[in-house]
């Protein structure tokens, strides 16, 4: 297979990547190791962010200090700045493509609070926007000629002379190995709060493949540590409801009705001290009761199906259990200002990179707005890249390699459960790497995480079909998986501060001194990781000396 861009990823950032890669005349397909209505950006109910008029409302520089303020000096103050100067430009581009946002009477788009901000201007579809947006997206990709090639997934990055030549990829259907040679790639493949498998609201696909292939092919991975626990989801299945829910009104209480926390503070803060309320021996409640019929089927659709289809509640009457579940990582691999990587021509965006937009901890609503934003200029900037590249050799030893691997794992003498070894990492990283942490659960994460690596060779297929072999995946989704819970429980260890979603209870302060950096991973062999901080000197004092001045 030959394209000028290869995207891998269907979520709002690879679609945009894609399209705008396509609208410059080049060929160019997506890579979905499912189908892209099921990506994490489908699923992204409550909205995205932007100032739509800068009035004495809302001003750019609070939805930047807000997102500043969020990230815990570690927010990367000119990403910030582009990302937010161009959320307007692409909430327009996106109802020029036919997204119908909620409206105001007088016409203009409707927003809602979300937690951690200081005005309304969250835009909204209901509490379905994620859906809406990718649904848009995919139509205009297909519209476009836009290859999409569903149930393949990227297995690694392949390289001639350091330069970059191909991914390769397992195609489902019949479990082969097969290359795509390209110009220019860009990874937007999602990222990795789906190791904490039971307790996470990612589907079964979010293993980190992206990442663990970017660590493989010589790429850094900065702040894995920042793992966001969304505060409200369901008590069994973790399933989330929206914060829309919450930026409409509804409360958090326990069993005896009191409301013992702030419901729109950061997502760290919320989640944290709904633990620590369970800690005490309370169960955790969603209120809806008071917002009547009429506002949630109006505005609330999806809670109340969540909720009836998920617990069996009905929440115009009756109190809803939650607890905060695995949402949404903040580290990925590295890439610059304009989404390029460590290896020339391959692009980042959305979840799986670290673009320094987020920081220490994301705001609600600022992930479609990344996923978007810099989705187009990945599909730019690949797009020139491709323009002015060239073709190079894929190594096909790789190819016959990796397809030996694949048969190992298919015809081998199996020793495990793979769906037992599953949950019981994500119970594990859950317990140990959750919501608070401190050494000795970190380095119990970390002993097991390291016994898993070992028996992993012990895990092969029971059914030897070859025919959409869901074992074959998730065997290879797991061990990626292993990957990045060893990257990121080693950060863990390595930040010996408590900062946004990373709490440790054994250093439960904030210290600028030594841990105002960025936590960056290097593979120096294939059992070796080095961790370095990097970047002391924070863009948080260009943002300070912006506000001081009132230029922002």
């Amino acid at each position: 297979m030959l394209y000028d861009v290869v995207v891998v990823g269907s979520g709002i950032s690879g679609l945009f990547a894609a399209l705008n890669a396509r609208t410059e005349g080049l060929s160019v397909a997506i890579i979905s190791k499912s189908t892209p209505l099921r990506s994490n950006s489908a699923v992204a109910s409550g909205g995205i962010n932007a100032v739509m008029k800068a009035t004495r409302y809302d001003l750019y520089r609070q939805h930047i200090s807000d997102t500043m303020n969020s990230a815990s000096k570690l927010g990367r103050f000119s990403a910030i700045s582009d990302m937010v100067c161009g959320a307007s430009d692409i909430i327009n581009e996106l109802q020029s493509m036919g997204v119908v946002f909620d409206s105001e009477e007088d016409g203009s788009i409707a927003q809602r609070p979300f937690g951690g901000t200081t005005a309304k201007r969250t835009c909204y579809i209901a509490d379905r926007t994620g859906a809406s947006i990718t649904q848009t997206l995919l139509m205009q990709c297909r519209k476009e000629g836009v290859e999409i090639f569903s149930n393949h997934v990227m297995l690694d990055i392949t390289t001639f002379q350091e330069k970059l030549s191909g991914i390769t990829i397992l195609r489902r259907r019949d479990s082969q190995v097969i290359a795509f040679a390209c110009k220019s790639l860009v990874l937007a493949g999602g990222g990795y709060a789906g190791i904490y498998r039971g307790h996470s609201t990612n589907s079964q696909e979010s293993s980190g493949d992206v990442l663990a292939a970017a660590l493989r092919a010589g790429m850094r991975l900065v702040n894995t540590e920042f793992v966001q626990f969304h505060p409200t989801t369901l008590l069994k299945s973790g399933t989330l409801i929206s914060e829309a829910a919450r930026g409409e009104g509804a409360y958090i209480v326990d069993e005896t009705g009191e409301r013992f926390t702030n419901e729109l503070q950061t997502r760290d803060k919320l989640s944290r001290d709904i633990v620590w309320h369970q800690l005490q021996g309370h169960t955790v409640y969603l209120d809806f009761r008071h917002l009547g019929e009429e506002l949630i089927n109006k505005k609330l659709p999806s809670a109340r199906k969540h909720a009836l289809n998920g617990a069996g509640i009905d929440i115009l009457t009756e109190l809803l259990p939650i607890t905060p579940s695995a949402h949404y990582t903040m580290g990925g691999i590295y890439s610059s200002g304009d989404t390029s990587s460590d290896i020339k021509n391959i692009f980042v965006c959305g979840e799986c990179a670290y673009s320094g937009v987020h920081g220490a901890n994301r705001l609600g609503g600022n992930s479609l707005l990344e996923g978007a934003y810099f989705g187009k200029l990945a599909g730019i900037n690949a797009a020139n890249a491709a323009k002015n590249g060239k073709y190079h050799p894929i190594d096909y030893a790789l190819v016959a390699k990796q397809s030996r691997y694949v048969e190992q794992i298919l015809e081998g003498e199996n020793r495990f459960n793979i769906n037992t070894m599953r949950t019981n990492l994500g119970n594990n990283l859950y317990r140990n790497a959750g919501v608070f942490r401190d050494h000795d659960s970190l380095m119990n994460a970390l002993d097991y995480v390291h016994y898993l690596m070992k028996v992993s060779s012990g895990l092969c297929c029971v059914n030897k079909e070859r025919s959409d072999n869901v074992e074959l995946m998730s065997i290879i989704e797991f061990k990626n998986a292993l990957v990045v819970a060893e990257a990121m429980v080693m950060s863990s260890l390595a930040r010996k501060e408590s900062r946004g979603v990373h709490y440790r209870d054994d250093y439960p302060q904030q210290d600028d001194k030594y841990f105002n950096a960025d936590t960056i991973i290097r593979r120096l062999s294939a059992t070796y990781l080095k961790i370095s901080f990097e970047g002391y000197l924070s863009s948080d004092w260009s943002h300070r000396l912006r506000r001081f001045f009132h230029v922002l």
